[in-house]
């Protein structure tokens, strides 16, 4: 098939970001969790080898990203347009910017990880485990037979959960650092910044494949990760639309690690003789009714940002004016995203297994 100018320029902004910085990003991280890996005593108590385990990684990840761009920028020399604006602001401050928490937006930082977490986690964790309740069996089995999960184990309530809250916060930093912080945000540097949420959204949706790659997958229904799928897309979207906006990154974080947390707990109480239904309910129950009442609380705002997400994505699905673009290069487009999500999840397996 021939490529018009249009087809080609869509191709060689998203393989260039992923073969000048996703990749050699990943390949770092690869590299500095191998070293971990390797150091790290593995006959520490369960308790601290997990934080320690997780801690590291956030770390990693955290300082990875833009100790690479740096890295790369500097292989590669200033850009023309960096040559003339002198005022632009470093690789780090950028990077560490979406971190910040100011006098002036704190609340509001927290008010969306908090309707985030009730309006788009808890639901959908809720109607997850009931349409398919297998899928707890199946996390709670997946999950202990990893080292850095034996926490998981512990007998003592209080000590796990003080693990569990440690390690579930450290987990979620690193994986909104690369979905959102920089997939998301450095992606929509290098071309459409709607084709960057939708990228994003498909890697974070593609981590469901890993049931396949689990040995005891054997054991259970097929079809899981299709809705897995599913589920895991419609958080990331919606993650990745809030971050693209407001370029701040505590609200996911917050909202992933306490839907994390919860979720970790129920596992826990299940694994030491709770009932599924009825953990299931007395956990989720209260929270939804908490849903409910934020749903009409803040139902100006909420309708807000659904109108500015759904334009967003309504402009996704038109031609690009700006780039000329006519039907068939608008679906190549989309197909194209849908394909860079699978390249980006297939290297991202480097860091994941």
């Amino acid at each position: 098939m021939i490529l018009n100018q249009v087809k080609k320029l869509i191709a060689i902004d998203r393989l260039r970001f992923f073969f000048s910085e996703i990749v050699p990003v990943f390949l770092l991280i690869f590299f500095a969790l191998t070293i971990e890996w390797i150091l790290l005593p593995t006959g520490l108590n369960p308790e601290v080898f997990g934080i320690i385990f997780y801690v590291i990684r956030g770390i990693v990840v955290v300082f990875a990203i833009p100790t690479t761009l740096v890295l790369i920028k500097r292989f590669k020399g200033p850009s023309q347009s960096e040559k003339i604006d002198k005022s632009k602001i470093s690789v780090f401050k950028s990077h560490f910017m979406m971190y910040k928490l100011s006098k002036s937006n704190y609340k509001y930082q927290l008010l969306y990880g908090i309707l985030l977490l009730f309006l788009v986690f808890i639901p959908l964790n809720f109607f997850l485990y009931l349409l398919v309740p297998e899928m707890l069996l199946y996390h709670s089995y997946s999950l202990g037979v990893n080292l850095q999960n034996s926490y998981l184990l512990i007998d003592n309530f209080i000590v796990f959960f003080v693990s569990l809250v440690i390690i579930q916060v450290s987990i979620a930093i690193a994986e909104e650092t690369i979905y959102r912080g920089f997939i998301n945000k450095r992606g929509s540097e290098h071309f459409n910044r709607n084709s960057a949420v939708l990228i994003s959204a498909y890697v974070y949706g593609f981590l469901s494949i890993l049931y396949y790659l689990n040995p005891i997958s054997s054991n259970f229904s097929f079809w899981f990760p299709i809705v897995w799928f599913f589920a895991l897309f419609l958080i990331g979207l919606t993650l990745s639309l809030t971050t693209i906006r407001r370029k701040w990154l505590f609200p996911p974080i917050f909202a992933h690690s306490i839907s994390n947390v919860i979720m970790i707990s129920l596992i826990w109480y299940f694994l030491n003789g709770g009932k599924f239904i009825d953990i299931l309910f007395s956990t989720y129950i209260p929270l939804l009714m908490v849903s409910i009442i934020l749903l009409i609380w803040q139902y100006k705002r909420i309708r807000e940002s659904i109108s500015t997400g759904l334009g967003m994505l309504k402009e996704y699905l038109q031609n690009n004016e700006k780039e000329d673009e006519r039907n068939s290069d608008k679906y190549f487009r989309i197909f194209f995203d849908f394909i860079m999500g699978f390249l980006v999840f297939l290297i991202g397996l480097l860091i994941t297994i």
